[in-house]
């Protein structure tokens, strides 16, 4: 078992694991800063309990009916993408649950990936085309990759986020880039009637333009 205090707000909030992997107690301080305009998703400071927090980490809340839904992200995280962590999607640091103000809470602690980028826009492009295809590999349909909100880019590459309503038994054709040529035809060797999610990937990030 391990335990987390977590201080939201000013208040210090006991929550439990019983993930065998998970063992020892810490303390995640949040900052100020929220990652979404609810607030649900935070940054905080993570170091063992009785210390002074020095790590950081991004914080994912979850209360009453929400939690799980948030269980449920957190299960792909472990079983179908535990494979990707560090390279694809954010590393996961574990799910801790308990109650805050009388009502169900939990939450998620995921890598911190913020930085300035020092790769050029050809090889993150490259990355998120990668990445897309390895989560379709996976069997993961993301669903909403179509704009930048669920793809972070930091000094540490590419992480795609937000796995809390994909699909999880996806299966497509190759699960590899296809080329097209920015005229919008399909080159040689390539299909046009892939997956629909790689298909409009690399409409957005993967046209040969950028390769020359």
């Amino acid at each position: 078992m391990a335990t987390l205090e977590l201080i939201l707000d000013f208040k210090r909030c006991e929550l439990w694991s019983w993930e065998p992997h998970l063992t020892g107690h810490q303390t995640a301080r949040l900052v100020k800063q929220r990652m979404t305009p609810r607030g649900n998703i935070r940054v905080a400071y993570l170091g063992p309990r009785d210390e002074e927090p020095e790590s950081l980490v991004v914080v994912k809340m979850a209360r009453d009916n929400e939690v799980a839904t948030l269980e449920k992200e957190y299960r792909i995280y472990m079983d179908r993408l535990a494979h990707l962590q560090g390279s694809v999607v954010p590393i996961c640091y574990g799910l801790f649950r308990g109650k805050v103000d009388g009502e169900r809470f939990a939450c998620m602690l995921l890598e911190y990936c913020r930085g300035t980028v020092t790769y050029s826009l050809a090889e993150q492009n490259d990355q998120i085309m990668l990445g897309v295809c390895k989560l379709h590999q996976a069997g993961i349909l993301h669903g909403s990759l179509d704009d930048m909100h669920h793809i972070v880019c930091s000094n540490i590459g590419v992480r795609i986020v937000d796995f809390s309503d994909v699909i999880e038994t996806h299966r497509c054709p190759g699960a590899g880039p296809l080329l097209m040529h920015p005229n919008g035809t399909w080159v040689a060797g390539s299909s046009g009637r892939g997956c629909p999610e790689l298909m409009l990937m690399e409409k957005i990030y993967g046209l040969l333009d950028r390769r020359r």
